[in-house]
């Protein structure tokens, strides 16, 4: 009787096995399982490409416009794009409720539960895309007033944001089907999609600034079609797929399923409200720039886009590290958790490094990539070192929100985006810019010091061993 039991009971464990074997092979990368750095690298390099194509995708838009149009058009896309970025972030933050939810139903290799949380997140995403279009639309004008937009480059911001509006659906869309493939530990395919924008979003500058002189509706255009184009490929990609990444694409898989929409939204709403607080803010701090003139202006979106180009590192070690946390800590592995943050620590502070001392000896490099405009020029030295600030704070930053991400602690990310956008961004911009008179670089350097207010909160939650304790999600999506 014994020797059957005992044959029955690995009988049960080589099934086990034999389903976890299948199911590896059938959907994206198990990081349960190997050395860690190898894998977050590897898995780190697609998060990096994507970030330095959609950076680019962004950048090139600004740089064809400056030598084409000038520093009317600088800021004329800046501002329009200012808002672009709110609504791709809070896109992103939303996909992202998604994303860890899969990764961890991938790590406790719950299959059948992932065709009703990707079809709850696809029509989450289309329904929230379109009231936003439809909202921002109609307010476009008021916003950008309320932005103290300079005259000069008014109606160019409008026109970029109205069409960029249109095309919500997509950009939201893109970040839906993204989060599901990096959710299962697929981070390539994202990576051709950018691609495939990145590309048809150059031609379509050149074709519409340079050729047609459409100045900044030209470059609303381009984005629009490059982000959709990019949703047409990721989808067929998906469907071709489908058997490997558990969804059907039958139309009554998109019905919601409240319960996973909930725990969804308990991940992606806080961190939703905490881009609101850093990008509004950011945006006001913009609206009193505006007001010290077109060069200023310029200046400071330049620089702007000198960060997000150049804070890809940190951002894809933070995201990559997420994604593997998160497969971790469904799998209840976490001494590998703790492995993983030192990893992230490592590649980001030491890409932040050597970014720090490049922009500190070549800010006229970065700068003259837009401009040639000497009175923008001026600010170049003074900014790239504030720059320079930003990519070490950055980069510790990095590991421990990666621990916040990847165990769907949510709220302390909103508390930390708090403390960002409304505590440090505004007390200490308007205590270097006003009380200081340090003017528009006290603006940059307050934007700088921020992000101190997510690594407090973050810092503490992964020493203080808190997040060892924390429920996983899938139990609360059952």
């Amino acid at each position: 009787m014994d020797e059957l039991c005992g044959a029955a009971r690995r009988d049960g464990e080589s099934g086990h096995t034999m389903a976890s074997n299948q199911l590896r092979s059938h959907m994206g990368t198990d990081f349960t399982e190997g050395s860690i750095m190898p894998m977050l690298l590897r898995f780190m390099l697609p998060f990096l490409l994507a970030s330095i194509l959609n950076s680019l995708y962004n950048t090139v838009d600004t740089i064809i416009i400056g030598r084409f149009v000038g520093s009317v058009g600088i800021v004329s896309v800046n501002m329009g794009g200012r808002m672009l970025n709110l609504f791709t972030q809070i896109s992103m933050t939303l996909a992202g409720g998604g994303q860890v939810l899969i990764s961890q139903q991938f790590g406790a290799k719950r299959r059948d539960e992932l065709n009703a949380t990707i079809g709850t997140l696809f029509t989450e995403m289309l329904v929230i895309s379109t009231v936003m279009a439809i909202g921002t639309f109609l307010a476009s004008s008021l916003i950008l007033h309320g932005l103290n937009t300079p005259e000069e480059s008014f109606a160019g911001a409008l026109s970029y944001l109205r069409i960029t509006c249109v095309g919500l659906p997509l950009i939201f869309g893109y970040n839906a089907v993204s989060s599901v493939l990096r959710g299962m530990g697929d981070s390539r395919s994202p990576l051709i999609f950018i691609a495939i924008a990145a590309v048809f979003n150059l031609v379509g500058d050149i074709v519409f600034i340079v050729v047609f002189h459409l100045g900044a509706a030209g470059t609303a255009i381009a984005t629009v079609l490059g982000q959709g184009i990019s949703l047409v490929f990721s989808l067929v990609v998906l469907y071709r797929k489908r058997e490997r990444f558990g969804f059907d694409f039958k139309l009554k898989s998109f019905a919601v399923d409240w319960q996973k929409l909930w725990v969804m939204l308990k991940i992606g709403f806080p961190m939703t409200l905490r881009a609101l607080f850093i990008n509004v803010t950011q945006m006001y701090m913009i609206s009193y720039v505006n007001a010290y003139g077109l060069a200023e202006s310029a200046a400071y979106a330049i620089c702007d886009k000198i960060i997000h180009l150049t804070n890809i590192f940190t951002t894809s070690s933070r995201q990559a590290a997420g994604g593997m946390i998160g497969q971790n800590i469904g799998a209840k592995k976490p001494e590998r958790v703790v492995i993983i943050v030192r990893s992230c620590a490592i590649i980001s502070m030491s890409a932040a490094a050597v970014l720090a001392i490049s922009g500190i000896l070549f800010p006229h490099a970065y700068f003259g990539l837009f401009t040639d405009d000497p009175a923008v020029l001026a600010y170049a030295a003074p900014f790239m070192r504030i720059t320079a600030l930003i990519y070490l704070l950055g980069g510790a930053m990095a590991p421990f929100e990666s621990v916040v991400s990847g165990t769907g602690h949510s709220m302390l990310g909103f508390l930390g985006g708090m403390l960002d956008g409304v505590v440090f961004r505004l007390g200490f911009s308007f205590l270097f810019a006003f009380a200081l008179n340090m003017g528009v670089t006290g603006f940059l350097l307050g934007d700088a010091l921020a992000r101190l207010g997510p690594i407090i909160v973050s810092g503490s939650y992964y020493f203080s061993g808190a997040w060892r304790r924390r429920k996983r999600l899938v139990s609360d999506a059952d």
